[in-house]
């Protein structure tokens, strides 16, 4: 009875100290940490978070091992996010500069390759965003947080229709006929069409199937195609640096 007291006792302290510290740590860091989580932040976040639970319950180390290790860490993150600040250089070495994933409605696919997304990764946060059809969109750019930023075409930029006046329509939803080359058979299905017309729709382009990257569909006919490996020229360190 006394060792359950004693192992109880033990790990109640030690984990109130680990809260404490890793509060006060939290405190220097400062608000940063949270709003502006990069992925050295983000590290460094894991890596306390696992110091301060094995403070809590590994009666093998003294207390002091682990505060003094998140101490460093803690040191270690804002020393680089002074660096970022300073010095333009630094902050593209430690934290990366953003990437356009879309650069004036063309899909960059050396930068979706760059930032492990696929194009179904893309299409999944722009429909987060609230943009649908790929073909709204101007620029889509990741952010060094790894959140997606969006600027569509000046046409849908988002406006209260009601207070001018202007009588609108419901937009439908865009299917995706073809994904990295490959054909989506049901969602072809679903739109009434079939291979024949497709073959045609995308040679009368002058394009391969194999070469499309994404092709997009809409209850109107509308068609929107993004092929593989264009050689788009974002030069994007002018535009984030």
């Amino acid at each position: 009875m006394d060792n359950v007291l004693d192992a109880s006792f033990f790990v109640l302290w030690r984990a109130a100290l680990s809260a404490l510290v890793i509060f006060l740590l939290t405190k220097l860091t400062g608000p940063r940490q949270i709003t502006q989580l990069t992925f050295l932040d983000y590290i460094m976040g894991i890596t306390i978070g696992n110091l301060a639970a094995e403070m809590s319950v590994n009666s093998d180390i003294p207390w002091y091992s682990p505060v003094i290790a998140m101490a460093l860490y803690t040191l270690i993150s804002i020393t680089t996010a002074y660096i970022t600040d300073k010095s333009i250089q630094g902050r593209k070495l430690l934290t990366g500069i953003p990437t356009l994933l879309v650069f004036k409605g063309k899909i960059i696919e050396k930068n979706l390759n760059k930032n492990k997304f696929d194009i179904n990764d893309l299409l999944t946060q722009l429909r987060i965003k609230g943009y649908f059809d790929l073909s709204n969109v101007e620029y889509a750019i990741m952010e060094t947080t790894g959140d997606i930023s969006i600027l569509p075409k000046e046409n849908y930029r988002p406006t209260i229709l009601k207070d001018i006046s202007v009588p609108t329509t419901q937009s439908s939803l865009s299917a995706n006929v073809i994904i990295d080359g490959n054909i989506m058979e049901a969602n072809l299905r679903n739109m009434k069409k079939d291979r024949k017309w497709l073959d045609n729709q995308v040679s009368s382009r002058g394009y391969k199937i194999k070469d499309v990257i994404l092709m997009t569909l809409d209850s109107e006919d509308n068609i929107n195609i993004q092929l593989k490996n264009q050689n788009i020229k974002d030069d994007e360190d002018n535009y984030f640096l």
